[in-house]
């Protein structure tokens, strides 16, 4: 079941993929960094994945915690609502793969959300490991070496970015708009 929460963004992640009206978060480089059919790629393997969502982020959150028991004491013993959590993020996350989106502003509020949780910057290696093997699980013979470099890009920049926000001096409380 996922909740009301989880339905706001995946709509807001269906919008974003048809609207190019929001003001963009992206320098150049981050813009370039991305081609239009890795964008697509990307897109089209997580509609794919999405459909069987609650799957893949069980095989997800037990890769983590397979590759690093140490930090499962970090997560809730119940997980559904950080599995919902975390696809709803990953939508909002992937409907903003192009420059007039503001994918890193999204990170931004990720990382200083994760940075209140603990997260370190050696946690988000094994972080984008299990991602693609979730990935990779789920998308089965639909997993290509392209898609896997895509997806690579895209975590790469994600992560970099929530660690390097993680790594500031703390911004002042988010609002409730702030939420992500």
């Amino acid at each position: 079941m996922i909740d009301e929460h989880a339905v706001h963004c995946i709509r807001a992640y269906a919008l974003r993929r048809r609207s190019n009206l929001a003001t963009s978060n992206l320098a150049p480089s981050e813009i370039r960094m991305l081609t239009a059919e890795e964008i697509v790629r990307v897109r089209t393997s997580f509609d794919m994945v999405f459909a069987n969502a609650n799957d893949t982020m069980t095989a997800f959150y037990d890769r983590i915690f397979e590759l690093a028991p140490e930090i499962r004491p970090m997560f809730p013993a119940d997980l559904s609502v950080l599995k919902q959590d975390f696809i709803s993020k990953l939508a909002m996350l992937v409907g903003s793969l192009d420059p007039t989106t503001g994918l890193l502003g999204g990170a931004d509020i990720l990382g200083r959300n994760h940075q209140k949780y603990g997260a370190k910057a050696e946690h988000y290696p094994v972080v984008g490991e299990a991602l693609l093997w979730s990935l990779a699980r789920g998308l089965g013979p639909h997993w290509t070496d392209e898609l896997e470099q895509a997806w690579r890009k895209v975590y790469g920049v994600v992560a970099q970015r929530m660690v390097d926000v993680g790594n500031a001096p703390p911004a002042p409380s988010a609002g409730p708009s702030q939420r992500m």
